[in-house]
């Protein structure tokens, strides 16, 4: 699953490492998922269709194609791991084996792209904007707001947003959620050390801002999602299928050959 600006048949990008991944896997099945009905509407609803309707679109592509019937390893990139954890879930029928998350913002984003938290202004741009993404429109309209985590203003967050707080169950426990997480086999989650993109970076573990600071940043152990083990996190560390790797440089700067590394990993 690509991430936002990406599109499923981009001859430079993801058509050709879904091939890669097919002859590393012997002449595996490999779909590049679409959102949408064209090129076009792919690239624009990573912007302007919520997270919860891109996971729908996801799960109707998947679940009307015969070669997954049994269930699929994913791989997921930027923006697009949202969308497979949200259907990991909400559906997973068929069901997700193995998941690679390569540079997702898995916890969510506490910053603007391009813009260090570290710096005066950007700190000043995030605390003054950060309530805008929690009214309807932007939550309806907006994918980017569905995964915007202000750390100075939980209460905001939790009473306006549609995607995040659901998945991470902080407001609405979902047993089935927790058991579907549970359920996978192995999830490995990669960070980009000098990510600018996904803020903070530690988002791509899990871990993010402690709630009312730009500060401190909790490791996933630390966060209340996984001492609560509110999705099932916890259960899947525990048991020792969940891995982390890191890549140099920035998102989604990685070399296929470490991708594929990964790939025998955890898919074969």
């Amino acid at each position: 699953m690509h991430g936002m600006g990406d599109f499923a048949k981009n001859p430079s990008g993801m058509v050709p490492l879904a091939v890669e991944i097919s002859l590393y896997l012997g002449g595996a099945y490999v779909l590049n998922v679409q959102i949408g009905e064209s090129i076009a509407a792919d690239i624009l609803n990573g912007f302007i269709m919520n997270l919860d309707d891109q996971v729908d679109y996801f799960a109707k592509i998947v679940q009307s194609d015969s070669k997954l019937s049994r269930g699929f390893n994913a791989v997921g990139y930027s923006q697009g791991n949202l969308i497979i954890r949200g259907y990991v879930e909400r559906y997973n029928d068929p069901p997700v084996l193995n998941f690679i998350s390569m540079h997702g913002p898995l916890a969510g984003i506490g910053g603007f792209p391009g813009c260090s938290i570290d710096t005066s202004l950007c700190r000043a741009f995030s605390e003054l904007l950060g309530g805008c993404p929690y009214n309807p429109f932007e939550q309806n309209n907006l994918a980017q707001a569905n995964y915007f985590r202000d750390p100075l203003k939980i209460p905001q967050y939790l009473e306006g947003d549609r995607f995040l707080t659901d998945i991470n169950n902080e407001v609405t426990l979902s047993a089935t959620y927790k058991s579907n997480w549970s359920s996978l086999k192995s999830v490995c989650l990669v960070k980009a050390t000098a990510d600018t993109v996904v803020i903070p970076n530690e988002s791509e573990w899990l871990g993010f801002f402690e709630d009312g600071s730009f500060d401190r940043i909790w490791e996933f152990t630390e966060t209340p999602w996984y001492l609560q083990d509110s999705f099932g996190l916890r259960s899947l560390h525990s048991s020792g299928r969940v891995s982390f790797n890191t890549t140099d440089g920035d998102h989604l700067d990685f070399d296929t050959d470490f991708l594929l590394e990964l790939v025998g990993t955890y898919f074969l």
